[in-house]
């Protein structure tokens, strides 16, 4: 009977195999802190598309009332980039879909939502949350933004084109967080923001009434 032993780089060869093997599968993985989501979808070492949902509810704050509903007669416009637009498209579509009213594109929430993509981008985090604490409220507020109710939506793929516009709407509708700003009936304007590199494609959303 001939016996064969592995060496300890053969072993080491092999149980690296199976981990890959094991990985190719998807896995879903879901946090929640206080009223924030994030779901990954990890189909490989080198694939992953995540997304990522927070909401606020800005009571204190005490808005013009002209701001604290949605006037179709004076829509808010924003100059949207190609993939930018399609994705306001593809969400409008479900919200109409739905019965809920389309969402205007609004200049300043998409300046915001292309910072907070760019920020997430440049310094390689992902979470509602900056290193310094901050969050898209803050910002809002800092750049006169008045709201009493919004919403935010993240996503980020890598390689960048698995990041298509479908494939992350498909994931924010099979989060029930993320779902649940898409289909919020207090919303009425968005911006959108997209930014990329080789290595990684980030989406921010952000939704106001």
């Amino acid at each position: 009977m001939n016996i064969t032993f592995l060496t300890k780089r053969q072993i080491n060869k092999y149980i690296l195999l199976s981990v890959i093997i094991i990985l190719t599968f998807t896995i879903a993985l879901s946090f929640t802190v206080n009223k924030t989501t994030c779901n990954f979808n990890i189909y490989s070492y080198e694939q992953e598309i995540g997304v990522c949902g927070n909401t606020a509810t800005q009571e204190s704050i005490k808005a013009d009332k002209t701001s604290d509903s949605f006037n179709h007669d004076k829509a808010p416009q924003a100059n949207l980039s190609g993939y930018e637009a399609r994705v306001l498209d593809l969400l409008n579509t479900v919200r109409v879909d739905n019965g809920l009213s389309a969402l205007a594109p609004d200049q300043g929430l998409t300046d915001i939502s292309r910072a907070r993509s760019s920020d997430l981008l440049s310094r390689d985090y992902f979470s509602h949350y900056t290193p310094e604490g901050t969050n898209v409220f803050d910002l809002m507020k800092e750049s006169g933004i008045q709201f009493s109710a919004a919403g935010e939506n993240l996503a980020h793929a890598r390689p960048p084109d698995i990041g298509t516009p479908e494939a992350f709407l498909d994931a924010w509708m099979n989060s029930p967080e993320h779902k649940a700003n898409i289909m919020q009936s207090k919303f009425g304007t968005i911006g959108v923001g997209m930014v990329e590199n080789g290595d990684r494609r980030v989406v921010t959303t952000v939704f106001k009434n």
